[in-house]
């Protein structure tokens, strides 16, 4: 009860109070034959005072708030709330920057991709002028700039058409996921 009491020192005098009463009556119920059973039931008192935390913070967010010392109150048990998890909000956090970080350098490689692919387009018809600039002075090197430009053209193409399929099963693949999230949250 002793570290029950001091985790809960934080809170606003009557949680507190209503808190340890709790506690206090739940070991009374239980009596001393079934005291261990009653501690191990709450788990560590870390535990069950996180969990107090938490559950004053849920119950303060559904509430309005009526007056200022009630709203500082709620603000502070909510920032004792987001404390209680020292492990899992970071990890959540954590989480959510790696797949945004995730989600921003897959579509920068997937816009390099399409970028490349345009550009190797662009060129190929640069190198086929080149070719005939040069029809004059050397055929075989007119040859050569003609025989990249087609290969720049098509391999250019190919990467752009490969990008568009590609993008096509990635949002095919979302909406999926997406659909799927959405039935698990509806039921």
């Amino acid at each position: 009860m002793n570290i029950l009491k001091k985790r809960l020192k934080r809170l606003p005098r009557e949680e507190f109070d209503r808190a340890v009463a709790y506690f206090e009556e739940y070991f009374e119920d239980a009596g001393a034959a079934y005291e261990q059973q009653a501690i191990e039931d709450l788990g560590t008192p870390e535990e069950a005072a996180n969990q107090i935390i938490c559950n004053i913070a849920i119950k303060n967010t559904n509430e309005p708030v009526t007056d200022v010392k009630k709203g500082v109150s709620a603000v502070w048990v909510g920032i004792l709330a987001v404390c209680a998890a020292p492990v899992a909000l970071p990890l959540f956090l954590l989480a959510c920057a790696l797949f945004l970080m995730l989600f921003a350098v897959s579509f920068m490689l997937f816009a390099v991709f399409i970028a490349c692919g345009v550009m190797v387009v662009i060129m190929g018809p640069i190198s086929i002028c080149g070719g005939f600039t040069l029809i004059t002075e050397s055929i075989p090197a007119a040859l050569i700039c003609f025989g990249n430009g087609l290969t720049e053209i098509g391999i250019g193409l190919l990467l752009v058409w490969g990008m568009y399929l590609l993008g096509r099963k990635i949002m095919q693949w979302l909406i999926q996921l997406f659909g799927k999230i959405a039935k698990k949250g509806g039921k």
